[in-house]
């Protein structure tokens, strides 16, 4: 995402000329007086150093700028160097300093009534709060420039911001909505013949499309940007180019080609990393190396690549570099290293997606779609408050008599609105009411089916065991003493071997009902005979249990058993995999279940859909312990399933 540096320095100050020469304007400064001339002196300093690139010279005379604008209560010179230093430490990727910069400067410009600055500050308080993952905070401050430009008609600047709304859009997974805000955007930049930022949309647009199967069309569409950017002689923009071309060559499977153009692009990052693209090459080139079994080469690049992402705040980024690390130190066998890892990402993962933030999300971008007729709306709705005004004072002028009673019918009214409004609350009460007695006699009823299925396993089991498996066993003696068995050797042999699995299949099915092991080991012993179970059946398995020194109560550790039992079966019947890793972490009065495999993975909604696989029975047996579930898989990728219950040690 390009921030909205150029556009906001033409709105502040009508920049038109080139940066000079930094060491003339040193010169200039070193027999300057301290007031506004020293001030604009900084100011051609401080673009001349952007011309450069030279960032930390940036800040420097961006820092001295804004502390002598304040010294002289210059309004124009701080409301100046606040955005320089603030898009300073936005360029070095330290966004959460310059946010708090970012806000004054706002207010400043908002006190002045200065609309350009303000819906510029609006546009980099969104780039800022993107790039730490907050999208709801970022679309609103978009949104907000957006009908600040739109009312001053400013389309240069109005096709910059729907570039940005439209990466809100497709970072939510929305890509049709996303794409045509996009071409919007591309149509107002061809309008203007802004060749640079015809450039951003075509990027934009290939990077969103390489996600579908129309991968001729998003190459198009990156020569077009790449054409523009090296003939602009733009090499850090080409460099983010390569870093998309890249991606869409490993997403469409091209490992080759996208190694090569990956390498390309680490090249420039090398030289002056970058905040937009230089976290995402070494990812990939991570999960390349990855996918070619490197894993010192893949936990190189993951590292670089965490790094990166921490120095420059991009919070939504990390949550995925962390995961492919903790998958690549598993397969070199650091298992600690990997849950940790793990077990960081999905906090991430968990405060970006915070239900209130999505929800907040989706009525913005509904204001946002419907502006047309939501503004329609309210005039309609004004003409009708007029038409009633005028109504009500045709009838306050019939008299004294009928002012009277528009008093008492207005009194009765408001008398009803009240009683109406205490019979919404008692009505919403006694809804909650309903609602929690249903959800009890649900957990109830819920009780009562588990602890029946128990028992009837329970019973099952015995009766194998002690039925079933006493008449085999009877079956094999009497078998064995039948007159002339020798004549026969062979047929007596293969019998007495069919009688024998058939006792050791009795045994284990009524193991797997009721596992003993449980009763004898606690959960600790009865998993590890699960997965001793598993590798007969071919299935590499790896079993860590951490602070699992205290007994469970005994009707949830059965539960517990009970999910990952279902679990493991999935993973025999369905995953196609060949190892799998299952680690049980007991942390004060939580318990922590992660189970990972190798296998072909799922899409959750259409497995959701299979009553085979037995999502809903694992889900509603996680619902009674009052626990969570994070199911992370897509196909062939294999599949992370994390639980968190509370638990509580036996009496």
């Amino acid at each position: 995402m390009k921030t909205f540096l150029v556009t906001y320095w033409l709105i502040c100050c009508s920049l038109l000329a080139a940066a000079q020469s930094t060491d003339s304007l040193r010169q200039a400064l070193a027999n300057m007086p301290d007031d506004t001339n020293r001030v604009m002196t900084l100011r051609q300093l401080f673009l001349a150093y952007y011309e450069l690139d030279q960032q930390p010279e940036m800040l420097e005379t961006a820092d001295q700028g804004l502390v002598l604008s304040k010294n002289l209560n210059f309004d124009k010179g701080t409301d100046l160097f606040l955005f320089y230093k603030a898009t300073s430490l936005d360029i070095m990727g330290r966004c959460k300093e310059a946010i708090p910069l970012y806000e004054e400067g706002l207010r400043l410009a908002q006190k002045q009534g200065d609309q350009k600055a303000v819906a510029g500050y609006y546009v980099n308080l969104g780039t800022a709060f993107y790039t730490l993952g907050q999208l709801d905070q970022a679309l609103g401050n978009y949104l907000a420039a957006y009908e600040l430009f739109k009312n001053l008609d400013l389309k240069q600047n109005l096709s910059k911001v729907l570039n940005n709304i439209a990466i809100i859009y497709r970072t939510q997974g929305k890509p049709d909505r996303a794409e045509a805000i996009y071409k919007e955007s591309l149509s107002i930049k061809e309008t203007l013949h802004d060749t640079l930022g015809m450039a951003a949309s075509f990027q934009n647009l290939a990077t969103l499309i390489s996600h579908t199967n129309r991968e001729n069309e998003a190459l198009d569409y990156l020569q077009k940007a790449l054409h523009i950017y090296e003939s602009l002689g733009r090499k850090s923009d080409a460099a983010g180019c390569y870093t998309s071309l890249g991606q869409i060559h490993y997403n469409f499977g091209k490992i080759q080609a996208a190694k090569e153009v990956l390498l390309k692009a680490k090249q420039q990052s090398d030289i002056q990393p970058s905040p937009e693209y230089s976290a995402n090459i070494y990812q990939l080139l991570g999960h390349i190396a990855a996918g070619e079994n490197q894993h010192a080469a893949a936990e190189s690049y993951y590292i670089q690549s965490e790094k990166l992402a921490r120095q420059f705040s991009q919070t939504e980024l990390l949550w995925a570099i962390l995961k492919g690390k903790a998958q690549t130190l598993h397969q070199k066998g650091n298992n600690g290293a990997a849950y940790l890892a793990l077990h960081e990402a999905f906090s991430i993962r968990d405060s970006v997606v915070e239900n209130s933030r999505l929800q907040l999300m989706e009525e913005m971008q509904v204001k946002f779609d419907v502006a047309q007729k939501d503004s329609e709306l309210k005039i309609n709705q004004l003409s009708l408050q007029q038409r009633t005004l005028e109504r009500n004072w045709l009838i306050g002028g019939a008299g004294l008599l009928g002012l009277l009673s528009l008093v008492i019918f207005f009194g009765l009214r408001s008398r009803m609105k009240a009683n109406k409004k205490i019979a919404a609350q008692e009505s919403t009460l006694h809804k909650q009411q309903i609602l929690q007695l249903e959800q009890a006699n649900q957990l109830a009823a819920l009780n009562a089916m588990l602890e029946g299925e128990e028992k009837e396993r329970s019973r099952i089991a015995g009766d194998l065991h002690d039925s079933l498996g006493g008449l085999l066993a009877a079956a094999k003696a009497h078998f064995n003493a039948l007159p002339n068995i020798t004549e026969h050797q062979e047929l007596a042999s293969k019998t007495n071997r069919l009688i024998d699995d058939a006792a050791v299949e009795v045994r284990r099915i009524s193991h797997n009902m009721m596992p003993r092991a449980l009763a004898v080991s606690g959960l600790a012993g009865a998993l590890e005979d699960l997965t001793q179970n598993l590798e007969k059946q071919g299935l590499a398995c790896t079993l860590e249990t951490i602070g699992l020194d205290s007994p469970l109560e005994s009707g949830t550790t059965l539960m517990i058993y009970r999910i990952i039992q279902e679990l493991t079966n999935n993973v025999v019947k369905h995953a196609e995999a060949t190892q799998l890793l299952l680690q049980i972490i007991g942390s004060g009065n939580h318990l922590t279940i992660i189970l990972e495999d190798n296998g072909k993975g799922f899409e959750l909604e259409q497995a959701r859909q299979k009553k085979g696989l037995g999502i809903a029975s694992i889900e509603s047996r996680v619902k009674f312990l009052q626990g969570n579930i994070n199911w992370d898989s897509e196909p062939g990728a294999g599949t992370i399933v994390s639980i968190e219950v509370p638990v509580s040690p036996s009496n």
